[in-house]
């Protein structure tokens, strides 16, 4: 077999931050071509997304591990059925240690296939903490490592936190679920400060860093740093997204955090991610779940306390400055804008210059596009150069707009992007034949004489004949 093993590659890639892999790092030596492709430790931490194809069975897989042992042609016989899906190597924990251990090793380290890494993964020990933590590093083996340190180290605590640290997606959220209640105070520390942040969706983690990390008692204290009393307020946005995973409503403790959270903030100046929080609190407060949260956690004192005081800490008259900056800056420009909601501030022409410095936020600037400030946006568009997923939401936007934008209407039905063609036919199905300009009808001609795609050229002449 050529090409460098998974084992070289993740090393080579290492970033020296010590989390995560270099550019090029996660694209493995046996990456697929085609088909579905799945994010690196989805299928670990989330099994409904999809499971890892059969490899050899119990039976099977002990006579081929067997043979693998004694020379040779049995490795390379194991080698060709663990490339066909995962197996178990819980099943030939009764084979000789030592030897398996081994095996273990060589396949971890001289694999150029995932499937015989995982399987090999699971074939180590305490003593290989190091090489764990290194395979580790790529997500497609987060979960693995994580399993076998588990179960093969007396405290295994010390090395999961520094696996979860390491990396930063779905790894991160599968590493970080197996810590419950009796956490030691660094996973706590940990979790609280930052470890619930991820790249997939920071709600995945916020219950477990507000419950094993144990929020209201960490915010109960006299006295906060600035990276805990803003890591704490991104916990409760991210309890407060709701989602796929557990929300501020799940949380036993909330009022009590929140209303700690709230102290902290009343002897803080404040700075924008307060701000966001304090917004989102906002909304929460006055939405119409609260006879059912009634029924549960909350009093009707404690909720209209808490109304009070976030409506006090919203009326400091330094926020809107604070917003306005916000606003100039590409970093800071959604907190601003989502801040900004809470102080009745017109955040439109901020979005405009947003966009027109290069920001890619075309679908947000078109959701926000109304009669009146569509003139300004297809200014904007016009002479912009969008890429074809721009263009495909400028011009489905303008399905609501009958009659405007045609030059970015035509210039999508003449693009070699079969999809912006696609949208561009659904637009003009929207707006009908009599808000079409002079030169449609043409342009669709040209356009059903060169297109390649049977269903959608049957969709552009159902358009001149309907």
């Amino acid at each position: 077999m050529s090409g460098p093993t998974i084992h070289d590659h993740i090393r080579a890639h290492l970033d020296p931050s010590g989390r995560g892999l270099l550019p090029g790092g996660a694209e493995l030596p046996d990456e697929p071509t085609g088909g579905i492709r799945w994010a690196s430790g989805a299928r670990d931490a989330r099994p409904v997304l999809g499971r890892f194809g059969a490899g050899p069975d119990a039976g099977e897989l002990a006579g081929l591990v067997a043979d693998a042992l004694a020379g040779d042609p049995g490795y390379a016989a194991l080698y060709e059925a663990l490339t066909a899906g995962a197996a178990e190597p819980a099943g030939v924990a009764h084979l000789p240690a030592g030897p398996l251990h081994d095996l273990g090793v060589r396949l971890v380290t001289g694999a150029r296939h995932r499937e015989p890494v995982r399987f090999g993964l699971g074939l180590l020990g305490a003593d290989d903490t190091e090489l764990l933590l290194l395979i580790g590093r790529h997500e497609e083996f987060t979960g693995a490592a994580a399993a076998t340190i588990e179960v093969t180290h007396a405290d295994a605590e010390p090395a999961l936190l520094r696996l979860a640290d390491a990396v930063t997606g779905w790894g991160r959220i599968g590493v970080v679920e197996r810590f419950g209640p009796g956490a030691g105070p660094g996973v706590r520390d940990w979790l609280l400060r930052g470890g619930f942040r991820n790249a997939v969706l920071d709600a995945y983690l916020a219950h477990r860093a507000a419950t094993v990390g144990d929020l209201a008692a960490a915010l109960s204290a006299p006295a906060v740093d600035g990276e805990l009393l803003t890591a704490a307020c991104d916990i409760v946005c991210a309890l407060l997204d709701g989602g796929p995973a557990a929300t501020i409503d799940d949380y036993a403790d909330a009022p009590r955090a929140l209303a700690a959270l709230l102290t902290h903030l009343e002897a803080h100046p404040g700075e924008l991610r307060h701000l966001v929080a304090l917004a989102r609190l906002d909304d929460y407060l006055a939405d119409g779940g609260w006879p059912a949260r009634y029924r549960r956690q909350w009093t009707i004192a404690r909720h209209e306390a808490l109304v009070r005081r976030v409506r006090d800490l919203l009326a400091r008259p330094h926020w809107p400055a604070l917003v306005t900056a916000g606003l100039t800056r590409p970093d800071t420009f959604h907190d601003a804008r989502q801040a900004a909601r809470a102080l009745d501030v017109d955040t439109f022409p901020a979005l405009l210059d947003h966009v027109r410095a290069g920001a890619g936020d075309w679908p947000l600037l078109m959701a926000e596009t109304t009669a009146d400030r569509l003139p300004g946006v297809l200014a904007l568009a016009a002479a912009a150069r969008l890429a074809p997923a721009d263009l495909d939401t400028v011009v489905t936007a303008l399905r609501a707009h009958p009659g405007h934008g045609v030059d970015l209407v035509l210039a999508s039905l003449a693009s070699p992007v079969g999809r912006n063609r696609a949208m561009a036919v659904r637009t003009l199905v929207g707006w009908g034949p009599a808000a079409w300009a002079e030169g449609i009808q043409s342009a669709l001609r040209r356009a059903i004489d060169a297109e390649p795609d049977p269903a959608l050229r049957e969709s552009m002449a159902q358009l001149l004949t309907g």
